[in-house]
């Protein structure tokens, strides 16, 4: 991973412009990105060049444009090619192309490290504090025929190819009855015929799709080699009639530069290169903006500020920073003090009841104390009333703690809590922890939220000093107390629908594509409950998400009982008294104290 000093997050002015620091955090995220691409163009020996304004960025600012927000890469065809077969052997990166996406349209190739917005913790430590998908394009270079016949009939075909892709757009878009269909369609037809007569080929379809024209304008793009030609291009830019033609010698090295806290390759031309893209003057800089909108990231921000109803959009800003750079900067902060001063005569070896308890053991127990402790902490920031269930009320209750040998403490919330607690996990949670649930994590499989002591990317010494001695992680598991409908008859459909939903997500796959057999049976479940999976996610997930959210859907007031709708996931089902969960008693628990039900003793334990 690139080091970065906790200083470049700060907010920065560069040449009279302003960078706020969230924008630091995506370009940190973006250099951790292309720090991997350049580990696979490393050790596949596959030469890379910056290209457009990370070029000039590099020789003009050694780093970023100030007022810029993305970076450019470019490949020869060949190398590019290489790189897209060698990229599927390392893991946490992506490529989009016109081969693999359908709806990548005319650009260039682009690496991601993900394709959507994430609140997962290990990965904003990976990637600096930055929550949205971050990406690289990488433009193909090409060899220019040194025929000038040849190169006329290449544009053409290109521009042919991109009146055909924008045509059959336009197509998509509209229905027969608008006037200008029947003008698109002859235009789309026309430039169809042309392609297949002038190219000697046959589309697979009558009406081909637009990734198969983008596919063919590629061909045609890297029809000639080395040895046909004396100069190189970006063909797109030949096609908007661009004097783009640049001698190969510019590319037949290249030299590391300083960008930012590392180095970029810069072809060993890059003088040439520049004046051809940005003039003579190319060293002055001009606040002429991006290509795209300025910064990038707003647009996925107005996504989550429309889905999570934000009252404003600057709401959704400090949510977005709040759970991601701002506890990347905790993260960097953090200290090894500790909640629970326990003196070292606790982990002394005991025995109890003829059992013996070791210190590991008891430094288990201490650093779940821990995780107790900073649940809580939330607890008390969000008002929420928490209970011990299950063995960890057992050992709440029972004067000899050390007979329950469980992996986790358990605890429950309430329904009506939930969504509170929820939204505090991410911005109030202490970076020595971590957290997943049904409705945060794209990995988690159970109805119960988990919180656990995090020692992703932590040094093992200072984890040990913050937990007691304890190297592994120590986990609490949290269920939801859901009431039951006082009808018994639709408190036993509920029942079943949850039962069948848990088990269908037993039986599902992780991960898309899926089979139509699947599809199926997602169809199924809409029909016979109105169920709405997302067919794109891990529909294990989405599966036991349904099943929380039936689980969930009894708000009468007149109901005397509830039941902890996870413990279905574990074939158990018990019903308790929702006066029993009216109130808590504050009891000792090891090296701190736990909240136990009110009516404990008339649970059946």
């Amino acid at each position: 991973m690139l080091d970065f000093d906790i200083s470049y997050f700060e907010e920065e002015t560069r040449d009279d412009f302003t960078i706020p620091a969230f924008m630091k955090h995506a370009w940190a995220s973006q250099l951790e990105l292309l720090n991997k691409v350049d580990i696979i163009c490393r050790e596949n020996d596959i030469p890379y060049y910056a290209d457009w304004g990370t070029l000039l960025g590099t020789i003009r600012h050694k780093g970023y444009i100030p007022w810029d927000d993305d970076i450019d890469l470019c490949m020869m065809r060949h190398d590019l090619e290489r790189f897209c077969e060698v990229i599927d052997n390392y893991d946490g990166i992506i490529i989009h192309t016109c081969y693999n996406a359908p709806d990548h349209g005319f650009h260039a190739a682009r690496v991601m490290n993900s394709t959507m917005f994430t609140v997962e913790r290990d990965v904003y430590k990976e990637y600096h504090g930055f929550p949205f998908p971050v990406g690289l394009d990488i433009f193909t270079l090409d060899y220019v025929p040194r025929e000038k016949e040849l190169e006329n009939e290449q544009i053409e075909a290109l521009k042919v190819c991109t009146t055909a892709f924008h045509a059959r757009e336009w197509l998509d878009e509209h229905t027969p009855v608008d006037k200008e269909y029947v003008t698109q369609f002859a235009e789309y037809k026309a430039a169809l015929k042309w392609l297949e007569k002038t190219c000697s080929i046959e589309f697979s379809e009558e009406n081909p799709s637009g990734q198969e024209i983008l596919i063919l304008s590629e061909e045609i793009a890297g029809l000639y080699g080395d040895e046909d030609s004396d100069y190189i291009t970006q063909v797109a830019c030949l096609g908007v009639g661009m004097d783009y033609y640049i001698p190969k010698d510019v590319y037949a090295s290249s030299t590391r530069m300083p960008f930012e806290n590392t180095t970029i390759p810069v072809p060993a031309g890059y003088d040439l290169l520049l004046r051809k893209k940005y003039g003579d003057d190319y060293m002055t800089p001009v606040q002429a903006g991006c290509g795209h909108d300025y910064p990038f990231y707003n647009t996925f921000i107005r996504a989550i500020f429309d889905e999570k109803k934000h009252k404003t959009f600057e709401g959704a800003c400090e949510y977005i920073e709040n759970i991601s750079s701002r506890y990347y900067i905790k993260f960097r902060n953090k200290t090894t003090e500790t909640s629970l001063d326990i003196d070292e005569d606790f982990f002394k070896e005991e025995v109890v009841e003829d059992k013996k308890i070791t210190e590991e053991e008891k430094r288990k127990i201490a650093a779940q104390c821990e995780v107790l402790e900073e649940f809580k902490r939330l607890c008390k920031i969000t008002n929420t009333t928490y209970y011990a269930i299950d063995d960890t009320l057992t050992q709440a209750i029972t004067e000899d703690k050390y007979l329950c040998d469980d992996s986790n403490i358990h605890v429950a919330i309430k329904r009506e809590e939930l969504n509170n607690f929820l939204l505090s996990l991410g911005q109030e949670l202490d970076p020595w922890f971590n957290y997943s649930c049904l409705y945060s994590s794209e990995k988690h499989e159970n109805m119960r939220i988990f919180i656990w002591s995090d020692s992703y990317m932590c040094d093992e010494e200072e984890y040990c000093s913050r937990f007691h001695g304890y190297d592994k992680e120590a986990t609490i598991d949290i269920a939801i107390i859901d009431l039951v409908s006082p009808d018994a008859s639709k408190d036993e459909v509920r029942k079943m629908l949850i039962e069948n939903l848990i088990t269908t997500a037993r039986n599902m796959p992780s991960e898309p594509p899926y089979s139509d057999e699947i599809f199926g049976i997602i169809d199924e479940w809409k029909r016979i409950a109105d169920v709405r999976v997302n067919s794109e996610l891990n529909l294990r997930r989405e599966f036991l998400r349904a099943a929380d959210n039936i689980g969930g859907a009894v708000v009468d007031e007149n109901a005397t009982r509830v039941r902890i709708t996870a413990e279905l996931q574990d074939g158990i089902d018990r019903i308790y008294d929702r006066k029993d969960f009216e109130d808590v008693a504050e009891m000792p628990y090891f090296a701190t104290t736990i909240n136990v039900p009110s009516g404990y003793k008339n649970m059946n334990l």
